[in-house]
């Protein structure tokens, strides 16, 4: 059984088979990002403080979604880069831990929640899809970090969040809209995943006594 000390890897939530190709493209984007990380160190602000700071961004995006999706665009694009520096600084300064790995999944998962949300509120999305798509998306990560702890191989993860978020970029500059199609798709690979998931855990644990730390 993994120690739960190493749940900051599991929080990345990536299959065994992204980890090689999610290292490379960390280390290229965090060299880009660099000057803005050793920026921020300088000035004293920390991972986690960059984290809220961009979830606070999306307030943007709510504001102006419907009247001003452009701008709203613009907002979004600025939270997505918050979520790309907040780890760059953290591993400038030695502090990507545990508990920054927390504060980013929450941080990262109340992100995409409100862009679905606001989206089906406005009925920019079919809100019946949306609210599919999101629950969905929230019951994979947590059993795919289930899967890591009790040891039992993650091939497959629907990485879908950055996808949603360009359709929404598209979407706002050109007029073209696929968010719902797009939507649709992911949710059906999601509920697939959380169901594979679903019987991979509990096949796992039948007839098992005591916590996960126990297996």
């Amino acid at each position: 059984m993994a120690d739960i000390q190493d749940i900051d890897k599991y929080l990345d939530e990536y299959s065994q088979t992204e980890q090689s190709y999610y290292n490379k493209v960390r280390g290229w984007r965090d060299d880009i990002l660099m000057p803005l990380a050793r920026f921020f160190n300088r000035i004293g602000v920390s991972a986690n403080q960059l984290s809220f700071f961009g979830l606070i961004i999306l307030a943007g995006f709510v504001y102006f979604v419907v009247d001003r999706p452009d701008l709203a665009a613009v907002f979004l694009i600025l939270h997505v880069l918050m979520d790309g520096i907040d780890g760059a600084v953290a591993r400038t300064n030695k502090k990507d831990d545990m508990s920054g790995s927390v504060v980013d999944t929450v941080v990262d998962h109340t992100g995409i929640f409100i862009v679905i949300l606001t989206l089906g509120f406005f009925e920019l999305i079919d809100p019946n899809i949306g609210l599919v798509y999101i629950y969905f998306y929230t019951v994979m990560v947590f059993l795919i970090i289930v899967r890591y702890l009790l040891k039992i191989p993650v091939r497959m993860v629907v990485r879908s969040k950055g996808l949603v978020y360009g359709l929404y970029v598209l979407w706002a500059f050109t007029g073209i809209n696929f968010i719902n199609e797009a939507l649709l798709i992911f949710s059906v690979l999601l509920i697939w995943v959380t169901m594979v998931s679903f019987f991979k855990i509990k096949k796992k644990l039948m007839g098992k006594r005591g916590g996960i730390k126990d297996f």
